[in-house]
């Protein structure tokens, strides 16, 4: 309360300096600060709260300023500057683009966040890239697990990277979607070659959308080029309707969302590619928000080979199958070494 953050990293990667009076993480985000201690000498609180509406979920510590005084609470202006006509706060990391009018806030969102490094000329291409769709949700009729393109991973009973060709419970076809309005309970794998731009749009669309997910993938920082978000009513800050970016495909209205791809196909790699992408400096991060009735577009370089997991980091979720494996430059991955345990199912 009363201090101004000044915002340098999210997720281990430096931005360009923001100053703003709040931020917001999902899980598996994290945000660095900057605070001067350069106020009165007192107490102030630090608060946080959720975003859950109709609840009051909040925690608070004091920033005890030396000399001030021992075992008080703040008082007075130290309570926190109010949102209101005569000043506007500013936000860093808002899961939407607007809050409602009448909180006089103001939305840095992620998307509008820079990096401190330009991006490398050869991922800055719009037609050489590898693209492909993931759309996270809760698609189904009577059973609705949670998913990436339809697919409830299940985990195969070996240890996949040192033990790859004992996996029996792959999913068919290319690994890594279902058909249009199918479910598959599978082991899902998207396989990449090797130092290719890779562009993952990440998706939260279709019959199944309804929460965030925060994605988070291991073994990279993505560059993370555009955030498409859902239509907003501008007073009141509610999602109206989808974004119309994307073509799910499908079964119209009650579409998995499982096969998406441009609704306008002049945004295809192989011809004008993505209109609008941030590839100057955008900001790298492992772990993006990706709002319901939207998209976000990532990208990486394959330069890292592995077998990479991403998923949605709210455990209810990935626990509910909502994560596949990134098999990246397969041929590459190294040999475990002489005399490494094997592990299989002993059930």
């Amino acid at each position: 309360a009363g201090h101004k953050l000044n915002m340098v990293a999210s997720d281990g990667v430096d931005i360009q300096p923001v100053l703003a009076d709040g931020f917001i993480v999902t899980p598996g985000e994290r945000y660095d600060f900057e605070l001067h201690a350069t106020n009165d000498v007192a107490n102030y609180w630090i608060t946080a709260k959720t975003l859950e509406v109709g609840k009051n979920n909040t925690g608070q510590a004091i920033l005890h300023y030396e000399g001030a005084p021992e075992n008080t609470d703040p008082a007075g202006l130290q309570k926190g500057r109010q949102c209101d006509s005569s000043y506007t706060c500013v936000v860093v990391n808002c899961p939407f683009r607007y809050f409602p009018a009448d909180q006089y806030t103001t939305c840095v969102n992620v998307d509008q966040l820079r990096s401190v490094n330009a991006m490398p000329a050869d991922v800055k291409t719009l037609t050489e890239v590898k693209e492909y769709f993931l759309n996270f949700a809760f698609p189904g009729t009577t059973w609705t697990p949670g998913s990436v393109n339809g697919i409830t991973m299940r985990l195969p009973s070996v240890s996949a990277l040192t033990q790859p060709l004992e996996v029996d419970n792959r999913c068919p076809g290319d690994g890594y979607r279902c058909a249009d309005d199918s479910q598959c309970p599978c082991t899902g794998v998207l396989d990449l070659d090797k130092d290719k731009v890779v562009q993952l749009v990440f998706l939260n669309l279709g019959v199944g959308k309804g929460w965030d997910h925060p994605i988070h993938m291991h073994g990279h920082h993505f560059w993370v080029v555009k955030v498409g978000y859902p239509v907003f009513d501008l007073t009141s800050g509610k999602n109206i309707a989808e974004n119309k970016d994307i073509d799910c495909r499908g079964n119209g209205s009650l579409s998995f969302c499982n096969q998406a791809t441009w609704a306008d196909p002049s945004w295809l790699p192989d011809r004008t590619g993505v209109q609008g992408m941030e590839l100057i400096n955008p900001i790298q991060k492992d772990t993006v928000n990706v709002p319901t009735g939207g998209y976000v577009v990532v990208r990486i370089k394959t330069d890292n080979p592995g077998l990479w997991s991403l998923h949605c980091h709210v455990s209810l979720h990935i626990e509910d199958g909502m994560f596949v494996l990134m098999n990246e430059s397969y041929p590459d991955h190294p040999p475990p070494p002489p005399g490494f345990n094997q592990c299989r199912d002993f059930t």
